[in-house]
C-alpha cells in the first residue's frame, strides 16, 4: 500500500495547483481524479485578484510555468496554444423584456468597469479544457502521483484508507491529510456525514453551454445605431452581463472562436427555458440566430439550485478547497480567485504547522474562514437579484 502525507481529490485547476505546491514544501501527494482531460468545466472568469494570487503563488513557489498565465499578453506570447479569452473588465446592460436592447440618458441602461489599461495587461477568460489539461500535466512531471479514472471510497483509520480502482486494476493508498478539490461530488464532507448548510439568501439556477457563432454584442449595438464611442473598452473582451428581469445573463468569449454563455434565473422563474429566454429578449435572440451548442456533449446542461456548502470546512486531518467548500453564483466572477486564495491559506498553513500541535487550530480557522467567505459573496449576490429591477440601485 503507498502512503502519502497529503491525498487529494479532484484535479481541476486548484487540486492540480495544490498538489504542486504541496510537492513543492517537501510532502509527498498523489492526486486522484474520477475523470480524464481535457473536459468541459466553467467556472472560466479571471479578476485582478486571480491574477495577483497565480502570480504570487507562481513566485514564491517556484512555478514559473504558470506566470504568463497572469495576463493576456504574457499568454498569448508564450502559450498560444492554449485558449483563453481577453478581459478588460466587466460590463452589464440591462434589457427590458420584449424589447430591442436600448439606451438610456447618461447610459442608465450600461456599466462598463475597466480592471486594467490595456490588452497585454489585460486579465482572461480561462478556457477550462485546455488550462486544467497544461495544470495536470504539469503534475505528472513532478513528484506528485497522478491516478486519473479513478474510482474511490474512503475509510478513516490512522489518517485516510483510500480504496478503489483504476482502469479495471485495484488502488490502495494511505494518506495522514486528505484534500477534497472535488466540488460539488464532496467525497470526504458526505463521508464524514457533515450537515449540508441550507441557509442562502440567493436563490438560483442555471443553462449553459460552450457556442459557436455568436454574433458580437457590438455588432448588435452598431446595428441598433448604439454609439459605443466613450466605452473605455469593447464590452465582447469583458465578462459580457446581460441583467434581466428573470435574471441575468453571461457571455464569455474565447480566441478559438468559443463563447462560454449561461442564463442564472432567480428562483422564481427556474422552469423558463434556453428557447423561451432568448424570445423574451430579441436583441440575445439575434446574436444567437446562428449559433450551435458545441460543449457539453450531451447538449445545454440545467441545473437545479445553485447555492450549497457545507457547515464544517476542516478538521484534524482533512480539509476542503472553497468549491468543495460551497457555492452561490456566478454574478461578479468570485470563484477563481477564491479557490486561489484558499489555497495560498491552505497550503501556508500546512507548510508552518504540518507536524505542530497548532494545526488543528489553524485548520478550525481555515474552515470558518470559508464559511464567513461564503456568507459575504451570498449576501452580496442576493443583494444584486433583488435590485436587478433598478439598475442604477445594481450597479
Amino acid at each position: 500500500m503507498q502512503q502519502f502525507d497529503v491525498v487529494i481529490l479532484g484535479a481541476g485547476f486548484g487540486g492540480s495547483l495544490t498538489a504542486l505546491l504541496l510537492d513543492r514544501i517537501g510532502l509527498s501527494v498523489a492526486l486522484i481524479d474520477r475523470g480524464r482531460h481535457p473536459r468541459f468545466s466553467i467556472g472560466e472568469s479571471s479578476t485582478p485578484a486571480a491574477s495577483y494570487l497565480l502570480q504570487s503563488l507562481s513566485h514564491k513557489y517556484d512555478l514559473p510555468q504558470f506566470q504568463p498565465f497572469c495576463k493576456y499578453g504574457t499568454w498569448q506570447q508564450a502559450c498560444p496554444d492554449i485558449a483563453c479569452g481577453v478581459k478588460r473588465g466587466f460590463s452589464y446592460f440591462a434589457h427590458q423584456p420584449d424589447q430591442m436592447f436600448q439606451t438610456e440618458p447618461a447610459h442608465g441602461s450600461e456599466l462598463l468597469v475597466t480592471a486594467n489599461l490595456s490588452e497585454s495587461l489585460a486579465d482572461t477568460h480561462w478556457y477550462r479544457a485546455d488550462l486544467d489539461e497544461f495544470f495536470a500535466k504539469e503534475v505528472q512531471k513532478s513528484n506528485v502521483v497522478y491516478l486519473d479514472q479513478t474510482e474511490v471510497a474512503l475509510q478513516r483509520s490512522e489518517g485516510w484508507h483510500i480504496t478503489g480502482s483504476r482502469l479495471g486494476e485495484a488502488v490502495q493508498l494511505q494518506a495522514a491529510f486528505l484534500i477534497d478539490a472535488s466540488g460539488a461530488a464532496s467525497l470526504v464532507p458526505r463521508t464524514l456525514g457533515i450537515t449540508p448548510e441550507t441557509e442562502f439568501k440567493t436563490r438560483s439556477s442555471a443553462i449553459f453551454g460552450h457556442f459557436q457563432n455568436v454574433t458580437l454584442w457590438q455588432t448588435i449595438l452598431d446595428g441598433q445605431g448604439i454609439s459605443q464611442d466613450d466605452y473605455p473598452f469593447n464590452s465582447d473582451h469583458s465578462a459580457l452581463h446581460h441583467v434581466l428581469s428573470e435574471g441575468w445573463m453571461w457571455q464569455l468569449r474565447f480566441n478559438n472562436g468559443i463563447t462560454s454563455a449561461g442564463f442564472v434565473l432567480d428562483e422564481r422563474h427556474a422552469d423558463r427555458d434556453w428557447q423561451s429566454l432568448q424570445e423574451r429578449y430579441p436583441a440575445i435572440q439575434s446574436q444567437f440566430a446562428e449559433a450551435e451548442c458545441v460543449a457539453p456533449s450531451g447538449g445545454l446542461r440545467t441545473t437545479g439550485r445553485l447555492q450549497r456548502g457545507w457547515t464544517q470546512c476542516a478538521g484534524a486531518d482533512w480539509a476542503l478547497l472553497p468549491h468543495t467548500a460551497g457555492f452561490i453564483d456566478p454574478l461578479h466572477s468570485t470563484g477563481i480567485a477564491h479557490t486561489l486564495c484558499g489555497i495560498e491559506r491552505l497550503v501556508s498553513l500546512l507548510e508552518q504547522h504540518w507536524e505542530k500541535d497548532s494545526r488543528r487550530e489553524q485548520l478550525a480557522e481555515y474552515s470558518e474562514s470559508l464559511q464567513k467567505e461564503r456568507a459575504l459573496i451570498d449576501r452580496l449576490v442576493a443583494c444584486c437579484y433583488r435590485s436587478r429591477f433598478d439598475f442604477d440601485l445594481f450597479t
